[in-house]
């Protein structure tokens, strides 16, 4: 029995070294069952992530992704999938990413290459295109 309390206490000292002791303030990797497909072009598949919707007076929050069929180069680094943290003004049919990470692997795994803050300016969104079908999630169009 010690020797289960000393590799349980171990386990989590090395679980804290590991993650820096902090918890995650970003996107993360999530598997491929929390996303539901929206859509697909010649290029990429687009996911949202229904469960984290979260409203906040006159705007919409939402994770997606976006998994690309061949490697895209952001900045320097290939990149084969990318998860952003979207914000939407549903009246206006606007919306900006706040947050972005580049991954190196498919459907938001591997190494993070690059991440990307919100632009400060939120764009219209065109009809037809995958930020139009992604909006219809968040806002429940």
């Amino acid at each position: 029995m010690p020797r289960l309390c000393m590799l349980l206490v171990l386990s989590c000292v090395w679980m804290t070294a590991c993650t820096g002791g902090e918890p995650s303030s970003g996107p993360t990797t999530i598997s491929a069952a929390d996303w539901s497909k929206v859509g697909e072009t010649e290029t990429y598949a687009y996911y949202a992530d229904r469960g984290s919707i979260r409203k906040a007076d006159e705007t919409v929050t939402m994770s997606d992704l976006f998994d690309y069929k061949t490697a895209q180069t952001e900045g320097d680094f290939p990149a084969l999938s990318k998860i952003s943290v979207r914000e939407y003004d549903c009246q206006n049919q606007k919306s900006q990413p706040v947050k972005t990470r580049w991954y190196a692997d498919h459907m938001g795994s591997g190494a993070v290459g690059r991440t990307t803050g919100a632009t400060g300016q939120l764009t219209a969104s065109v009809s037809g295109t995958s930020t139009a079908a992604l909006m219809k999630v968040a806002c429940g169009l």
